[in-house]
């Protein structure tokens, strides 16, 4: 699993999209060559999941725990995950708003320690960090 983490609007979803573009491509590569194939099928894309900030907010709009909300994902998670980054700027005065940004720090954290690769992205220009 790949996770790529930035800001808002700064080009996670096209960065997300050309991993997998790459990804699809060096499988078809495989499939020719006569490697094992990621994918037994050459026609699936490999997944994204986009925002997973926002199912955190939504879980916890729910009462739901975030955490776990997480946990069920690394269960079985698609090929690439973006998260907004909600811990940078200003402290917020809301509860409720310091909690989704805890929240959103935590699930990144679970993530990253679950991922082969993480990439953050600013102004479209993606760095890998681990």
């Amino acid at each position: 699993m790949i996770l790529v983490i930035g800001g808002s609007f700064q080009g996670k979803k096209a960065f997300a999209e050309q991993i997998c573009r790459e990804e699809k491509e060096q499988n078809k590569q495989n499939h020719r060559l006569n490697i094992a194939d990621t994918y037994p099928n050459m026609e699936q894309q490999p997944q994204i999941l986009p925002d997973f900030h926002l199912q955190v907010r939504k879980a916890l709009e729910a009462g739901e725990d975030p955490d776990a909300l997480t946990r069920k994902l690394l269960e079985n998670p698609p090929e690439v995950i973006t998260l907004d980054e909600a811990g940078c700027g200003i402290v917020p005065i809301e509860r409720e708003k310091r909690i989704y940004r805890e929240a959103v720090g935590r699930a990144g954290q679970l993530l990253a320690a679950r991922a082969e690769k993480v990439y953050r992205v600013q102004c479209g220009i993606a760095t890998r960090i681990k």
